[in-house]
C-alpha cells in the first residue's frame, strides 16, 4: 500500500517505522525542517519537509494515489484542516490524530475513516490494568460521560435470559454479542448464555452497576 503520515513525531515516526517494515511504501510530511532531516536519515522512507495542509505539499506527497492517510500533527485545527482538505480528494482513507478529546466531535462531524484520541485510550488501558474486573473498557465517549465496555457474562442468573429482560440499569444498553467465535448483534429478543461476551455502551455514572449485574 502507498501511505502518507503527515507529522514525523513520536507517534507519526513509530507509525511509519512499523509500516515500512510489513513492506509497504510510506511517505512522511514533517514540518519542521530539523526533524525532517533527522527522520531522512534515520528511515527508509520519502520524508518531505514541509506543512500537511498545504496541497502543493500534499500533492508532492503523491496524494493522488495514496491508499491512506494518517494525520498525527500536535496541532487540531492543522488536523482538522488537513482533513477537509483530505475529503475534496479521491483518498479512501482517512485517519487523524484527536490531541484534545473535547473536539472528537469536530473530527467526527467531517465523517473520516477514524478519528482516535490517545488520551482516551491511555485512560481505558490504565483503568483496565487498575481494575482487573470482569469488565474491559474499550474506550471513553462523549467527552467521557458515557463509555464502551466489554463484560463476560458469569452471572447463573442471567444464563438463557433475554436481552429485554436483564433489567440493565437506565442509561446502560447491549450493543454485540460474542458468543464461540461469532459476533451477534443484540436485538431485544436476542439471549445470552454464561460466558458470552457482552459489548455494552453504558454512561459513565452506570459502570459499576452493569459490571455487578453480569457477575452476580
Amino acid at each position: 500500500m502507498y501511505l502518507i503520515v503527515i507529522g514525523g513525531g513520536r507517534a507519526g515516526k513509530a507509525l511509519a517505522t512499523h509500516l515500512v517494515n510489513e513492506g509497504h511504501e510510506v511517505v512522511i510530511v514533517e514540518k519542521d525542517e530539523e526533524r525532517a532531516k533527522n527522520l531522512a536519515e534515520e528511515m527508509d522512507a520519502l520524508i518531505i519537509h514541509g506543512d500537511g495542509s498545504d496541497t502543493a505539499i500534499l500533492k508532492d506527497a503523491g496524494i493522488e494515489r495514496a491508499d491512506a492517510v494518517a494525520i498525527l500533527t500536535p496541532d487540531d485545527n492543522t488536523n482538522l484542516t488537513i482533513c477537509q482538505i483530505l475529503k475534496k480528494t479521491s483518498v479512501p482513507r482517512i485517519v487523524a490524530k484527536v490531541n484534545d478529546p473535547q473536539k472528537k466531535d469536530l473530527y467526527i462531524g467531517l465523517e473520516i475513516t477514524a478519528a482516535i484520541s490517545p488520551i482516551s485510550a491511555v485512560v481505558s488501558f490504565f483503568k483496565n490494568a487498575i481494575t482487573q474486573g470482569t469488565s474491559k473498557s474499550v474506550t471513553s465517549i462523549a467527552e467521557g460521560k458515557a463509555e464502551v465496555l466489554e463484560l463476560k457474562v458469569s452471572n447463573e442468573k442471567l444464563n438463557g435470559k433475554k436481552i429485554k429482560d436483564l433489567e440493565l440499569p437506565k442509561g446502560a444498553i447491549v450493543a454485540v454479542i460474542y458468543r464461540n467465535g461469532e459476533a451477534l448483534i443484540a436485538t431485544p429478543d436476542e439471549k445470552i448464555y454464561a460466558d458470552d461476551v457482552l459489548t455494552v455502551i453504558t454512561m459513565t455514572d452506570v459502570v459499576k452497576d452493569v459490571a455487578a449485574l453480569m457477575k452476580e
